[in-house]
């Protein structure tokens, strides 16, 4: 993955740490938005670097283009949904006084009503990434710079005084000389001009009025600056930032200004209708011009008036046009419903007009008073606005949207996802646009996540970013969702499994579901990328919002896949788990047992995973390993692998074995107890509760021991010279202590001790019961490599099934009895190919566990002898077969042993005694053979013992012809 992606992820994941702590979604999308302007600006700026190598600085630009439209993304969320203060953006008008003035009916009038708060919400975001623009430019050195006479016309003035002869050119200078005489300033003026024009305007669309003035003032045109501050120092309707300089204003001045007008509303009126006056004009005069001058000036003073066709005209972007729209229609209706909230009729609202038109009148270069009354008045008759300007525009919000669309079709696709997301957002139209996001990552997993470029990557991974993200902060913030529900949440799997019938159908049909779906989908995407892409320490963050079923699924899939990686980074991952799921128990989830739940569904998914091989199972112990709180049930998980482990086929068991214990010391207690028979007496008795599994764990591992002795011993024979006496002596000191190790194992009945005495309350629990087993032959050195080295299962071939699962039935009726029922067939597909399925059927009204065991045993190594890959049944029962195929494991390569080192060894360089009490031990004394272990053995195991014995009794005959 590239570097840069890294970073958002990281950045991002960090501010929704903090969100987690401190529970404020504002803050965490403030550092989301932060964060994408941080890395488009590098972006821009390696930009700068690479500008002679085109193609990459098309890329930079590119990249940097797609991460502003994300931060403008969280930027909309910020301010649609996030700030809840009711009073933002419109502010309360100003400090209060005992009369309101315009601007506070005018705040009032926008947070009292829904739409339009949303419009003004909407149009302060527009603002502030237009101001965030100005910023970025002017940091750049890119902007326009003005000067103290840069408003001053200073060309046309020179030409003036040099008394030139231009029938075009204006012959005065003052501000509306351009307008009365239709004539023009010099070229380099009227450039001058627009540009200062053109910087207003973005200074006007950034919310910015006062600092517009306050360049009109810089650049010698005071006349400019009051024209602009006629609707208040911050606007007509300032929001955002400019509502909040409001409460510098001196409301009382103003409020004094208002009644001495006679009217709150008479001066606004008077000050748009110039502003539409002045918009006309400079329109006009842009049209009868080739020159840019008046283009601007129009769509400035047009804004100020809501006269939406003039500002259209200037528009470059789907952003500028959306704020135009938007902008007017808000104008229009704040001022609708100011008219409509004064308590006066239209006679008195015409007095007032008229009152404050005496300043209008009074200007030299006015109309006479009495046209420039009419023009007003009949302006005003209805009110402002006049329907010349309210019939251009939408009648609605949703409206609003649609135009600004419609309007901006012209524009390129380049970052048209986000803004198409941007319009869910602002209509709170959340279904499709999560289902976007769902449904794209859906088409790539159907294409079989195909290879893509490094620019693919990068963008799918932004996109999942992105969805993760703009999911959860729907999740947290108050957005109103159809349904019963009055916001969008995670549901917890109790809500699922109240809302679910019996037959798995969802009961609750409201439209909010699928979007809790969508949520759910999102987190687990983007957590299965983090995985893919081993950004171990981001996992938790996300799955701890995922709902319990889907969080566990997907951590249970997240353990299976590091299952073969170093145990020092499954200990870590386990860590960062555990310390999440403690530290912010959100939703479901209970932090003291939600891993031991996941572990515990790991272990009962890889029990069933038969394709993997027992390495997988055996190595997927350690999950179990990491915690005390799981110590019972890696002890039971332990042993229930060990088992099966030692019914698997020669070859495989050590590998298996050797992965399991591997596992199990990761558990300090555990490795403690293993080697040392005092602690684990120790820590039975401090854990009763797992006294009888770390008992028969405690076999298991000197049952591994002496497999690992047996292995060293074969492999020193194939390898060492028979004539080299430091080889034979160690070759002597190795099957001593297996010889050895096996009697006392054996001798004291250890494995049999276990599970060797019948539990009545077993047989009277129920009336019968089924041990169900699924196997393929035996694990041969004919069989392929992984399934020697435990990596994988024997299988059948199709076209042998059939002959198997015969010859495994006849094994079977050799040695059924009553009360045992057997059948045999091919495993389901469903559940693993190539193997079958040996059900054996017990009837307890003639049941006697020691034939049942004895009957099992002889299943599994009978003529065809078997590789156990899954068993189910009474736990008792399953022990005692164990058990009953460990002993003569043990035994057999014990005789083995001693016949090799017998055959090997001179005349006195070994005790004729070495393991003499092998068959003792298996017969049983004279006087009573049920002390034996004879019934441990079937009828092969028996013969092969007694051969070893023969072949010994041969090499000590030997050994006495020699002396």
């Amino acid at each position: 993955m590239a570097a840069g992606q890294d970073r958002d992820e990281q950045e991002f994941a960090k501010a929704l740490e903090l969100f987690m702590e401190d529970n404020n979604i504002q803050n965490a999308l403030e550092a989301f938005a932060q964060s994408c302007s941080r890395h488009s600006r590098d972006l821009r700026a390696e930009g700068l670097e690479n500008q002679y190598r085109a193609a990459r600085l098309m890329h930079l630009q590119a990249e940097a283009s797609v991460l502003e439209a994300e931060a403008a993304t969280w930027t909309l969320l910020l301010h649609m949904y996030a700030r809840t203060n009711k009073t933002y953006p419109g502010g309360r008008g100003g400090q209060q006084t005992s009369v309101p003035t315009v601007h506070h009916t005018v705040a009032s009038i926008i947070s009292d009503d829904a739409k339009l708060l949303q419009c003004a919400r909407m149009i302060t975001w527009l603002e502030e990434l237009a101001s965030q623009s100005l910023d970025y430019t002017t940091e750049q050195g890119q902007g326009p710079r003005f000067h103290q006479t840069s408003g001053v016309w200073s060309d046309t003035q020179a030409a003036l005084q040099d008394r030139g002869n231009d029938p075009g050119l204006v012959t005065e200078l003052d501000p509306d000389a351009t307008t009365r005489q239709k004539a023009a300033l010099k070229r380099d003026s009227s450039r001058d001009e627009d540009a200062l024009n053109g910087y207003l305007f973005e200074l006007v669309k950034a919310g910015r009025i006062s600092q517009a003035a306050r360049t009109c003032t810089d650049c010698g045109q005071s006349w400019r600056a009051a024209s602009l501050l006629g609707g208040g120092p911050n606007g007509p309707t300032p929001l955002g930032p400019a509502a909040q300089q409001q409460r510098g204003v001196k409301a009382l001045e103003q409020l004094a200004a208002e009644i001495e007008a006679g009217s709150n509303t008479a001066m606004r009126i008077i000050w748009k209708w110039a502003c539409y006056q002045v918009a006309e004009a400079a329109a006009e005069s842009h049209q009868q011009s080739s020159e840019m001058a008046g283009k601007h000036e129009a769509a400035l003073y047009a804004t100020l008036a809501g006269h939406l066709a003039k500002i259209l005209p200037v528009c470059q972007t789907r952003a500028d046009f959306l704020w135009a729209h938007s902008r007017c229609w808000l104008e229009a209706q704040v001022d609708k419903q100011l008219a409509a909230s004064q308590d006066q009729d239209d006679s008195d609202l015409h007095a007032a007009v008229s009152v404050g038109l005496d300043a209008v009148a009074s200007n030299r270069h006015a109309q006479p008073e009495e046209e420039v009354h009419s023009i007003v008045l009949d302006d005003v008759t209805a009110f402002w606005p006049p329907s010349r300007l309210t019939d251009a525009l939408p009648d609605s919000f949703e409206a609003v949207l649609q135009a600004a669309h419609k309007a901006a079709e012209h524009q390129p696709d380049s970052g048209m996802e986000h803004w198409q997301m941007q319009q869910d957002i602002i209509q709170q139209d959340f279904a499709p646009l999560l289902a976007r996001f769902v449904e794209a990552e859906d088409d790539q997993a159907a294409q079989g996540n195909a290879p893509q470029s490094a620019t693919g990557d990068k963008q799918r991974a932004a996109r999942l970013r992105v969805g993760a993200h703009l999911a959860l902060a729907l999740c947290y913030l108050p957005v109103e969702v159809p349904g019963p529900q009055d916001k969008l949440h995670i549901r917890s799997q109790e809500e699922v499994d109240e809302d679910t019938d019996l037959d798995g159908q969802d009961l609750n049909k409201s439209d909010d579901l699928p979007l809790q779906d969508s949520v759910n989908q999102l987190l687990q995407q983007y957590v299965m990328h983090l995985i893919q892409t081993e950004q171990h320490e981001l996992v938790p963050i996300y799955a701890c919002h995922m709902r319990q079923n889907v969080r566990r699924t997907t951590y249970a899939s997240y353990f299976h896949s590091l299952t073969q990686r170093d145990m020092a980074d499954c200990r870590a991952v386990y860590q960062s788990a555990w310390e999440s799921f403690t530290r912010w128990p959100r939703g479901d989830i209970n932090g003291e047992t939600e891993l031991d739940d996941i572990v515990e569904q790991v272990m009962g998914e890889s029990f069933w995973a038969m394709g993997k091989g027992p390495n997988q199972w055996a190595a997927t112990l350690r999950w179990l390993a990491f915690s005390d709180s799981t110590l019972p049930l890696a002890a039971k998980e332990a042993n229930r692998a060990l088992r099966l482990l030692s019914l698997g086929g020669d070859p495989a068991v050590m590998a298996g074995c050797s992965h399991a214990f591997q596992a199990l010391k990761q558990s300090s207690d555990l490795h403690t107890a293993l080697e040392d028979e005092g602690q684990l007496t120790t820590l039975v008795a401090s854990r009763p509760d797992i006294r009888r599994d770390c008992i028969e764990l405690f076999v298991w591992y000197q049952f591994y021991q002496l497999a690992g002795l047996y292995t060293a011993f074969c492999d020193m024979c194939d390898d060492s010279s028979l004539d080299d006496d430091s080889a034979l002596q160690e070759l002597y000191s190795l099957g001593q202590q297996y010889i050895n190790g096996a009697l006392t194992l054996c001798g004291n009945n250890a494995l049999a001790s276990i599970w060797g005495e019948q539990d009545t309350a077993f047989q009277q629990e129920s009336s019968s019961h089924e041990v169900k087993i699924w196997a393929a032959p035996a694990v041969t050195a004919d069989s392929q490599a992984e399934a020697q080295q435990g990596d994988s299962y024997n299988t059948v071939a199709d076209q042998q099934m059939a002959d198997f699962v015969t010859s495994v039935q006849a094994s079977a009726a050799s040695c059924c009895v009553p009360g045992i029922d057997v059948q045999v067939q091919k495993a389901d597909d469903n559940m693993e190919g190539g193997m079958a399925l040996v059900t054996v059927h017990i009837d307890h009204a003639q049941y006697d566990m020691g034939r049942e065991v004895q009957c099992l045993n002889a299943i599994v190594k009978g003529d065809v002898p078997l590789q156990v890959i899954r068993m189910t049944g009474p736990d008792l029962v399953l022990g005692a077969l164990a058990s009953m195929a460990a002993c003569p494991y043990v035994l057999l390569r014990a005789a083995e042993l001693r016949q090799v080192l017998l055959e090997m060894t001179k005349q006195g360089e070994i005790g004729a005694d070495l393991g003499d009490k092998i068959i003792p031990l298996v017969s049983g004394t004279e006087s009573d053979k049920h002390t034996g272990l004879m019934y441990f053995f079937t009828q092969q195991e028996l013969q092969q013992l007694l051969e070893y014995e023969r072949l010994t009794d041969l090499s000590l005959m030997a050994r006495t012809l020699q002396s």
